[in-house]
């Protein structure tokens, strides 16, 4: 009886022993990897605050300087508030900055300037009413990190290079995709185009349209003794209301109509952009609301405004091409009556 509670006592050391060296081990390789960690992001603080004291990144890249206001929630472009900006990329900027150290510092060399003097790029930093500006240059070949110089100090350091690369976007670049007409297709009610071709145009009206579903013969019985009707919904011509449509071409049409945006100009005239003669009017209503918008075909691209929008958003040819859809494509007659032409 004494052996064997020798026994589990030597067991139980051994146990505890093995918890601790396992712990020990576990201990070590976290120190490890917090130390590479540390030793990836450098240690040496260039700038540090809590990104609820920040208040403005402004940066100048590619000759273009963008000066952006933090509210707390929202990033907005100081010049152009109205801009529909990426917040995830100003937030990546901001997580960049707020916890910013160099791995190492160097004493610049006489005539070697790492590239500042004509730099990547420049980033100036306010936060808690204080600012810092860096000058990014030239990237180590070796090491891939980047050379850099914060104002105040005459030494050069060197940064992980991914400190930089949430700074290479141009306004453009920084700009948000979305769907300015604020439409769905299963809200859509009617939809009313103008398609104009030179001095000559045609209208399209669609209308959505309730009507019983049509069921089986071995159904009816059991429908009627139920007295319940079920409806659906379908679009039709309101030119020719018997007309099966396709369900292809609407749906197309209905994309075009919400989808996004690849981009944004705000202020302009539409004349600028060919929006004083569109290739296209929609009227598109909802039991909300009706929408009045115009699409254009020009030189360098196509365009869309929105009734009571003060900007002008790029759209892709597809999308304008959806929308002058011919009632006998919607029928699908146009291959017939191309075939009995010829």
């Amino acid at each position: 009886m004494k052996a064997k509670q020798k026994t589990l006592g030597i067991l139980l050391v051994l146990i505890l022993l093995a918890g601790a060296a396992l712990a020990f081990v576990v201990n070590a390789n976290t120190q490890a990897e917090q130390a590479a960690s540390a030793a990836e992001e450098g240690t040496i603080p260039l700038s540090s605050f809590a990104v609820e004291d920040l208040t403005q990144i402004q940066y100048t890249y590619q000759e273009e300087t963008l000066l952006l206001n933090y509210d707390g929630e929202n990033w907005t472009l100081a010049d152009d508030p109205d801009y529909h900006l990426n917040q995830t990329l100003c937030n990546s900027m901001a997580a960049a900055l707020c916890d910013f150290n160099a791995k190492r510092q160097l004493t610049a060399e006489e005539g070697e300037s790492y590239g500042t003097e004509s730099p990547l790029f420049i980033v100036q930093v306010t936060a808690a009413g204080q600012t810092n500006r860096f000058t990014f240059g030239d990237t180590n070949p070796v090491t891939g990190d980047i050379y850099l110089q914060k104002e105040g100090d005459e030494v050069i350091y060197t940064a992980s290079s991914s400190k930089a690369e949430c700074f290479e976007y141009t306004k453009g670049a920084l700009f948000e995709s979305f769907n300015p007409t604020g439409l769905s297709s299963s809200e859509l009610e009617q939809v009313e185009y103008t398609v104009s071709e030179g001095d000559q145009s045609y209208t399209v009206c669609l209308q959505a349209v309730s009507q019983p579903v049509e069921e089986d013969a071995a159904d009816s019985t059991e429908s009627a003794e139920s007295e319940a009707v079920e409806y659906t919904t379908v679009w039709r011509l309101t030119s020719e209301p018997d007309a099966v449509l396709d369900e292809t071409v609407l749906d197309q049409i209905f994309s075009s109509l919400t989808s996004y945006v690849s981009g944004q100009i705000t202020g302009a005239a539409l004349a600028d952009y060919g929006l004083d003669a569109p290739a296209v009017t929609v009227r598109a209503t909802t039991s909300d609301t009706v929408v009045n918008l115009r699409y254009s075909i020009a030189e360098d691209g196509c365009y869309l405004w929105v009734e009571g929008d003060d900007s002008i958003y790029r759209v892709d040819l597809t999308t304008v091409q959806n929308l002058c859809r011919t009632p006998a494509e919607l029928t699908g007659t146009a291959n017939t009556e191309t075939a009995s032409e010829s």
